[in-house]
C-alpha cells in the first residue's frame, strides 16, 4: 500500500468516526418508532443531504483555501457577520452535544450503580463523570488523542460485538410493525442530520490529503458511508428486537439498554459497554474541539491557570443544564442538529451561492452538480431540521 492511499483511508476513517458515536445511540429512540421500511427511507434522504452539503463545503474550502476552517472560511466570504454566526453555531453545537453525553453517561453510571445496589442519581454520575472528563482535557491534547484512538477501536469491536449479539433476537413481525406517521419523521430529523455530523471534519481532511477533487469527494463518499451501514445494522436489529409497544416507550439511553438487553445478562453487557463507549469516546472528541475554540475565542494561553479556566469554561455549563434537565438526551441531540444545520447547510449554501455568482477564476474551479435549485431545496431542508428541532 503506498503512502497515497494509506493517508487516504485515514482520511476516511476521520470522516466515519467523526460521525459514528453517540448520536447513533439515538437512533432507535426517534425512528425506531416508524417502522424499519420508513427508517429506512428517512435515513436514506437525511444521509443524502448529508453528503451534499459536505460537497458543498468541499467547493467553498477549495476556493476559498484548501484547508480553511470554519470561521475563516465564514469571514472570507460573508464577512464578520458571518464569522461570528460560525463560531456561535459551532459552540452552541458543541455544547448541546456535551449537554447529551452528560445526561446519557450519567444515566448509565446510575444504572451501574443500582446493578451493585448503590443508590446514585443519574446527575449524580454526570457529575462525576464531567470531572473525570475535565481532568482529561486538561491535562492536554496529545492525552486526549491517544487515548481516544485507543477507545474509539475498542468502541467499534464493542459495536459489532452487540450487532452480532442482537441479530439472533430479530423478528420478522417486529420489522413489520410500526407507526409511519408525518409528525414523527418530522421529528426525527434533527437527530438523524446530527448522526451524520462529519462535517467539521471536512477542512481537516483536505489539507492533510492534498489530492485532486475527485479522491476528495471519494474520500467523502466513502467515509461518510460506513456510518450509513453501522446505522442500517444497528436499526435493523434494534427494531428486529423489539416490539413496537416496547419501542414508543424508548425515551432515554437507560430504557435503550435495558429494553434492547431484554433480560439477559449477556447483551446488557454489550449493549452498555457499547452505549459508554459511544458516549465517552464522542464526549472526549467533542470537549477537545470545544476546549480549543473557546481558547481561540476567548485568547488564553497553554498556561496552568489559562487551561484550568478553559476548563471550567468548557465543562460548566453543559454540567448545570444536563443536571437541571435530566432525561433530555434526545432534546439535546434535536438542539444540536439545528446548529450543525447552520453550520452544514446554510452558511455552505450562502457561501456557494454568494462564490458562484462572483464568477471569479480561481485555480480549484469544482462545482457541485444541481445548480441554484438544489441549494434552494437544500436551504429549505435546513429550515425543516431547524423547525423540527424547536416545534
Amino acid at each position: 500500500m503506498n503512502a497515497s492511499t494509506s493517508r487516504q483511508i485515514g482520511a476516511i476513517s476521520v470522516v466515519a468516526g467523526t460521525a459514528i458515536g453517540a448520536g447513533m445511540l439515538g437512533l432507535p429512540m426517534v425512528i425506531g418508532k416508524l417502522g424499519f421500511t420508513t427508517a429506512v427511507g428517512v435515513m436514506v434522504a437525511v444521509w443524502l443531504l448529508a453528503v451534499y452539503s459536505a460537497f458543498l463545503l468541499l467547493e467553498v474550502n477549495l476556493k476559498v483555501g484548501p484547508g480553511e476552517n470554519f470561521n475563516n472560511m465564514a469571514k472570507k466570504v460573508l464577512g464578520p457577520g458571518g464569522q461570528i454566526v460560525a463560531t456561535g453555531s459551532m459552540m452552541f453545537l458543541q455544547y448541546a452535544l456535551l449537554v447529551a453525553y452528560l445526561t446519557g453517561v450519567g444515566e448509565l453510571i446510575a444504572r451501574t450503580a443500582a446493578s451493585v445496589d448503590l443508590v446514585l442519581t443519574p446527575q449524580a454520575g454526570a457529575i462525576y463523570f464531567s470531572i473525570f472528563g475535565a481532568f482529561i482535557v486538561f491535562l492536554g491534547t496529545n492525552i486526549i488523542v491517544r487515548v481516544n484512538q485507543f477507545l474509539f477501536f475498542v468502541m467499534i469491536a464493542a459495536m459489532l460485538t452487540a450487532l452480532f449479539s442482537l441479530a439472533p433476537e430479530v423478528e420478522v413481525q417486529n420489522l413489520t410493525g410500526g407507526n409511519p406517521d408525518s409528525a414523527l419523521i418530522f421529528a426525527s430529523i434533527p437527530v438523524l442530520f446530527t448522526s451524520f455530523g462529519f462535517h467539521t471534519g471536512i477542512p481537516s481532511v483536505i489539507r492533510y490529503l492534498d489530492v485532486p477533487v475527485r479522491k476528495l469527494r471519494l474520500v467523502t463518499l466513502v467515509g461518510s458511508s460506513l456510518p450509513f451501514v453501522c446505522y442500517l445494522f444497528w436499526v435493523y436489529v434494534s427494531i428486529g428486537g423489539t416490539s413496537p409497544e416496547k419501542m414508543v416507550a424508548m425515551q432515554n439511553v437507560d430504557m435503550l439498554v435495558h429494553t434492547l438487553s431484554n433480560g439477559s445478562s449477556w447483551l446488557n453487557t454489550v449493549v452498555s459497554a457499547f452505549a459508554s463507549l459511544a458516549l465517552l469516546t464522542s464526549f472526549l472528541g467533542v470537549s477537545l474541539a470545544l476546549f480549543d475554540l473557546q481558547a481561540e475565542v476567548f485568547k488564553l494561553s497553554d498556561s496552568f491557570k489559562h487551561r484550568a479556566l478553559t476548563t471550567l469554561i468548557v465543562f460548566v455549563p453543559p454540567l448545570v443544564a444536563s443536571s437541571l434537565c435530566p432525561g433530555r438526551f434526545i432534546q439535546a441531540l434535536a438542539h444540536a442538529g439545528a446548529a450543525l444545520a447552520i453550520l452544514a447547510i446554510f452558511l455552505p449554501c450562502l457561501m456557494v451561492w454568494k462564490l458562484r455568482q462572483a464568477k471569479v477564476k480561481r485555480p480549484v474551479d469544482y462545482q457541485v452538480p444541481g445548480g441554484t435549485p438544489a441549494l434552494v431545496a437544500a436551504f429549505v431542508l435546513g429550515l425543516v431540521i431547524v423547525s423540527a428541532s424547536y416545534i
